[in-house]
């Protein structure tokens, strides 16, 4: 993921998200989670495992360019 000036991660995520009209249903469903982890996460109120971030990460390399 490029990185975006001085934004965390979670930010990061989120606005590429949100740039490719991505919903979170759709990003939870891939990675086998509930809406509200993916929710939480990126608002910073918790922390995910490294599996479920690589999940992320593989829907967004899968995710066609737009």
């Amino acid at each position: 993921m490029p990185v975006i000036n001085n934004l965390t991660e979670r930010e990061q995520y989120q606005i590429w998200r949100k740039r490719n009209r991505i919903r979170l249903v759709d990003i939870a469903k891939y990675c086998g989670c509930c809406v509200s982890t993916i929710s939480q996460w990126e608002n910073g109120q918790i922390n995910i495992s490294i599996e479920l971030l690589a999940g992320y990460n593989k829907f967004i390399e899968q995710f066609p360019e737009r």
